[in-house]
């Protein structure tokens, strides 16, 4: 397995003219891929079409992370997420990027005897207190309005943005090389092998982990998962929180979508479905969305009825169904030898990308060796 080096590289110098893995996309799960293949001695070029990481759904992602998911599949990965972030050993930054103000999961009362059951698995797999709020009017700052909620005190959530440049940051240390700004153009095949054509060079790889999230919904020549992706609007408002509003952990309501996390002391992210499909990352905020929100979320937090809404983002997000490819269906085949690409996460690639990175790297690892010399 040769190095590249430690190098990062930019828009203006070549990129590297060999890799064992080339990684497309620097969101959080491209860094994790990159990461967990760094660190296993696999030489990697990360290509990203931004200036900087994170430009795409990462940044825009509320970054809320629990254990708990309705999808088994989805819950294992995301239970070992959590237990990532926990661990301040895991990042360079020598801290846990979690910030630990506990997860509310609000459900129908008919699912009362799963959540107590999801409850009693999490426990024993960290050792939490994870537990079921029933028949009360509140838990964690949050009004039910007449759900049953699964509370995750040791969840919350992380900054996608700080936990991507995190990951790139080690996947460096170890010897990969990411280039921002370059645009890929193209994937070949050459003699049984990819080629990545860019606007800075070509990559001979051994293989190529595309993880370009809305963007695989209409991909570069090559690139084009089995399975189709949409793009789908996400929209979030940033409203204040002002005395007496509580703190509150963050929250979803899988009846309704709706969610919620606070932000600092004095803040809170709120966010609900915007069934927009096919739409452009850099859309313009719906405003009739954002103040639909604000009056949805207002059962679950009063305070809202008087709060000042003072930004709302809008971008978008990939989403998709599970693939036939390696790694249990996280990876998509595009129909090039040894070129995948990324499932569509459906909204929850942060609180997967730590397991999901480091399963999707060992599968890619070994594509990129297979029947080698």
């Amino acid at each position: 397995m040769s190095q590249v080096g430690t190098t990062t590289s930019s828009r203006g110098g070549d990129v590297p003219a060999r890799a064992d893995v080339v990684v497309v996309g620097a969101g959080i799960t491209g860094a994790a891929i990159a990461h967990h293949l760094a660190r296993r001695g696999v030489s990697v070029v990360v290509v990203e079409q931004s200036p900087q990481p994170a430009a795409g759904a990462t940044g825009a992602s509320g970054g809320m992370v629990r254990a708990y998911d309705l999808d088994p599949a989805i819950a294992e990965l995301a239970l070992a997420g959590l237990a990532t972030y926990r661990d301040p050993g895991c990042w360079a930054s020598g801290r846990a990027p979690l910030h630990a103000v506990g997860a509310v999961t609000v459900a129908d009362p008919a699912q009362e005897v799963a959540l107590r059951e999801a409850a009693g698995q999490i426990n024993g797999a960290l050792g939490g207190s994870a537990h079921v709020v029933a028949g009360q009017a509140e838990a964690a700052g949050i009004r039910l309005a007449g759900g049953v909620a699964l509370v995750e005190p040791e969840a919350g959530w992380v900054a996608p943005a700080e936990v991507t440049a995190d990951w790139l940051a080690q996947a460096r240390a170890d010897g990969a090389v990411v280039c921002h700004g370059v645009r890929v153009l193209e994937v070949q095949a050459h003699g049984g092998r990819p080629t990545v054509l860019t606007d800075a060079g070509v990559i001979s790889a051994g293989a190529v982990v595309a993880a370009v999230g809305p963007w695989a919904a209409d991909p570069v020549p090559g690139l084009r998962p089995a399975s189709p992706v949409r793009s789908r609007s996400i929209q979030v408002s940033i409203v204040e929180r002002r005395p007496p509003a509580p703190p509150h952990a963050t929250f979803i309501d899988l009846r309704t979508g709706l969610y919620a996390k606070p932000v600092g002391s004095d803040r809170t992210l709120i966010g609900m479905p915007h069934l927009v499909w096919g739409s452009p990352f850099d859309a313009q905020p719906d405003t009739a969305h954002a103040e639909a929100t604000v009056s949805a979320l207002t059962a679950h937090f009063p305070w809202l009825a008087t709060a000042a809404l003072l930004s709302t983002i809008r971008a978008a997000d990939a989403y998709g169904s599970p693939g036939g490819g390696p790694a249990s269906g996280l990876l998509e085949d595009t129909g090039v030898p040894h070129v995948w690409s990324v499932r569509g996460w459906n909204g929850g690639g942060v609180k997967t990308a730590p397991e999901a990175g480091r399963r999707i790297a060992e599968a890619c690892m070994a594509d990129a060796f297979s029947d080698a010399a």
